[in-house]
């Protein structure tokens, strides 16, 4: 459930903001009333919600706004509990005695018990559940933690699916924005947006939720994919993804892990261990990834690149869609290479994919291809011997330029030898690319890689088993 979070600071503010609030988007509000300057739990009882509501009055040490000492809050709290919420949110902090009375004024209420960690991801999370579980049993148990990197995030996630549906995880942070994305898959259901603004890194609004990630159909039967990479904010295939489940009514989602090579064992354990269907690969895993495979197809041996992960029992298979998706995308654009001088720039894991396909398409048609590569031995084990950058001027005459080279990579492109009507293709896209501004000046045909990113997508979704 879609749980819109509201914060005002007055009960006037707190009015206004249900009056124009766009119900349809969530299934339940939070009302924060801890943040109310001028909270009187009496006067409540006139607010029309228009839809059921947690009651949360948390105080200070827990992250909250409340300005009262405890035995104020507590008599609050029993107001608030006789207003007879669908949830009142209580910390665990709170002695069990208390929690059990506040239980006892509203008996169909739903006890959500709460417990922050603001400064880490704690690895005693068994034992913090233990100790919530006798204080308040039968509630909904929320923990919130610090996730300082995606593996925090795993490890919460794989506590929550232990423990599903009771306990409701969420690890706050940027790192941690799948925790909520995932809510429905892999713990009680319940992902919390603000309203308004985000008011911290991570939150996702309901909008994004519904028309992104189609968080309605979301179940624990969900298949879960996704894409691991450093850095993985520029990619857009969370869209691509959710969108082709939408459309073939798959009952899968696509999501996006941020891991440090460092991290890649570990995450690619817990991933396994939370079911996660199938993986994309992107940089700087291309290669790293190898080692951690169960089983290698031909064409990640032939290009000792892997970006796309496939789940078997006892971890991951790799293959490599990238080549194909290249050749399907340039063949789209109505561009063959048949008795054609073809160059690349560039000798990385998705350059040597590329390589590899168009070698065997030069072979079985006529042609001929050149690669230019700041090391020679880069493009090994393909057969077209890399050349250095300073050896463009052989590139004279090309009938298509590919550049593979790394965004981040500072290159001059006035060095590389347009051929006007000639074509050039870059595998980036979604921003503006110097290789191609570069080529378009020298009058030849320009093609981004959205095109070859969407068929080597498709592709994946082949090897995934998706429709």
């Amino acid at each position: 459930m879609i749980i819109g979070v509201l914060q005002k600071k007055t009960l006037a503010g707190l009015r206004e903001a249900l009056a124009v609030l766009d119900a349809a988007l969530y299934d339940l509000l939070e009302l924060r009333l801890d943040a109310l300057e001028d909270f009187q739990a009496g006067e409540l009882a006139s607010l029309r919600p228009p839809r059921p509501c947690i009651f949360t009055l948390r105080r200070r040490e827990e992250g909250g706004n409340y300005q009262s000492d405890e035995k104020e809050r507590l008599r609050d709290l029993a107001m608030l509990a006789r207003l007879r919420p669908a949830y009142l949110d209580l910390e665990a902090s709170l002695e069990p005695e208390d929690i059990a009375f506040l239980r006892s004024l509203s008996p169909g209420t739903r006890l959500i018990l709460s417990r922050h960690d603001f400064t880490s991801t704690p690895t005693n999370l068994d034992w913090m559940l233990d100790s919530m579980r006798n204080k308040a049993p039968g509630a909904i148990y929320k923990i919130a933690t610090l996730a300082e990197n995606s593996l925090d995030a795993l490890r919460l996630l794989a506590f929550c699916k232990r423990h599903a549906p009771e306990v409701l995880g969420i690890a706050m942070g940027r790192s941690g924005e799948n925790t909520r994305i995932l809510a429905p898959v892999y713990h009680c259901g319940f992902c919390y947006c603000p309203v308004e603004d985000p008011s911290a890194p991570g939150q996702v609004s309901a909008l994004t939720l519904r028309q992104v990630y189609n968080f309605d159909r979301l179940t624990p039967q969900t298949r879960v994919y996704g894409l691991l990479g450093d850095p993985v904010e520029q990619s857009q295939g969370h869209i691509l993804h959710n969108a082709m489940n939408l459309k073939s009514g798959d009952q899968a989602v696509y999501v996006k892990w941020k891991i440090t090579e460092e991290e890649l064992p570990e995450a690619l354990e817990l991933l396994h261990r939370l079911g996660v269907s199938g993986l994309s690969v992107t940089m700087p895993h291309k290669e790293a990834v190898l080692p951690l495979l169960t089983r290698a197809d031909e064409t990640v041996l032939a290009s000792r690149a892997a970006n796309t992960l496939i789940r078997q029992k006892h971890g991951y298979a790799g293959t490599n869609t990238d080549g194909e998706g290249a050749l399907r995308a340039l063949h789209m654009a109505g561009v063959n290479t048949n008795g054609k001088k073809t160059v690349i720039l560039g000798a990385g894991g998705a350059a040597r994919a590329i390589i590899i396909a168009l070698e065997k398409e030069i072979n079985e048609n006529g042609g001929s291809l050149m690669v230019f590569n700041r090391s020679a031995d880069k493009a090994a084990p393909a057969k077209t011997p890399p050349l250095p950058y300073k050896e463009l001027k052989q590139a004279r005459g090309a009938n298509l330029i590919i550049n593979a080279l790394p965004l981040d990579l500072d290159f001059d492109f006035s060095v590389v030898p347009f051929s006007q009507g000639g074509t050039a293709m870059d595998l980036s896209y979604g921003s503006p690319s110097a290789f191609l501004q570069a080529a378009a000046g020298h009058g030849c045909r320009c093609l981004d890689g959205a095109a070859m990113f969407r068929e080597q997508a498709l592709l994946q979704r082949e090897a995934w088993g998706q429709t």
